[in-house]
């Protein structure tokens, strides 16, 4: 890191700093990622994590089910300054490094990875940008934000190279007025505002929806809410619209205090997977991967991932062919603390992986 960027990440007397890296992969993922850079297509951003109201063993049919509230996120305590970087040097060989950006210009947060486009909020609360991290340059920069509405997660529609005209920005607000803001890209230089006034099912109160999660998929926003249900956000005639809902309610099929939801796509598929804190509120102690079935929305068991391996991260997810990678197939490793753990899909089984710390994971760097 050069001399300036160290300047700019200096805390001010009193205060301590923290920088947060992105995305949060073993080392040796990193190292095969930066020398196939394609592998970023298969990188997702983060989860989000809800805990229970109620006991779900108390849940039944009627009205009274328990309903779902965010579980709060570690933070580095009071008087912290955090910035983001993007934490992969892409290099072609050897000797022939680039991609400083991240380092030089760190920003406040990350909101989102969508269709290789890596979007954040900088240092001034305002401004957003967006940014192809692999060819090392700023893609496009959105109409200043209004600080006065919230911003939690963000995803675009599809891939801008594939049409820019039809594509949109997606921020989703964690809050139904507004739930959303829209930007389309050929559009107006504008934000689109757009409230939900459809009750979720699954919240007390006749509470409308707040959505607290999304991916972008066939040119189009799947959305899912604070109590797990999900809608299909469309550009139709102009306007943003909710076209579709789910036949069913995402969540865990077993009681737990809390749970993290990875929403992601694959092989033309859409994916959700739990890690589920049954026992312990610090310790994932269970893992279920469910598939959205189409046309009705609803969410099917997946009880194997055949060749396929995940990683999911505290802020990131990530899908990889095993062979390829060299790690165990049919598998998902999450991170806890300083370390990974592994759960085997086909025993359901959870045991440590020391391996991805210690290097003897693969390697395929060719």
């Amino acid at each position: 890191m050069g001399l300036q960027a160290k300047k700019r990440l200096s805390p001010k007397k009193g205060e301590t700093s923290s920088v947060r890296q992105w995305p949060d992969l073993p080392k040796q993922l990193l190292s095969l990622i930066a020398r196939q850079s394609t592998l970023m297509q298969n990188l997702s951003f983060g989860g989000f994590t809800k805990a229970w109201r109620a006991a779900p063993r108390q849940c039944n049919p009627s009205e009274n089910s328990p309903w779902l509230h965010p579980y709060p996120d570690i933070n580095n305590g009071n008087g912290t300054i955090t910035s983001h970087t993007f934490n992969i040097i892409f290099r072609t060989g050897v000797y022939s490094w680039y991609g400083w950006w991240p380092y030089q210009h760190p920003w406040k947060r990350f909101l989102g990875y969508s269709h290789g486009v890596l979007m954040g909020e900088e240092a001034v609360p305002s401004h957003l940008c967006l940014c192809d991290p692999v060819t090392n340059g700023q893609w496009r920069s959105p109409p200043p934000w209004n600080t006065h509405v919230p911003s939690r997660f963000s995803v675009l529609s599809l891939s801008p190279s594939e049409s820019f005209d039809n594509c949109f920005m997606t921020v989703l607000t964690g809050i139904s007025r507004p739930a959303f803001m829209f930007y389309r890209f050929g559009g107006p230089y504008e934000w689109i505002k757009q409230d939900c006034n459809l009750v979720d099912p699954y919240a007390p109160n006749q509470q409308c929806m707040q959505f607290t999660n999304a991916i972008g998929f066939n040119g189009k926003v799947y959305a899912l809410s604070l109590q797990g249900t999900l809608v299909v956000v469309e550009h139709i005639d102009s306007q943003f619209k909710i076209t579709a809902s789910s036949s069913s309610r995402a969540v865990p099929s077993v009681p737990s205090k809390h749970f993290k939801e990875y929403l992601v796509q694959f092989d033309g598929e859409i994916f959700l997977i739990f890690l589920i804190f049954e026992k312990l509120s610090n310790a994932a102690d269970n893992v279920e991967v469910v598939r959205l079935q189409f046309p009705r929305l609803s969410w099917v068991q997946v009880k194997s991932l055949g060749e396929k391996t995940l990683f999911a991260g505290a802020k990131t997810c990530m899908w990889v062919t095993a062979s390829k990678v060299g790690c165990r197939s049919n598998c998902i490793y999450f991170s806890e603390g300083c370390g990974w753990l592994l759960y085997d899909m086909e025993s359901g089984n959870i045991s440590p992986e020391q391996s991805c710390l210690q290097g003897n994971f693969w390697m395929n760097n060719s």
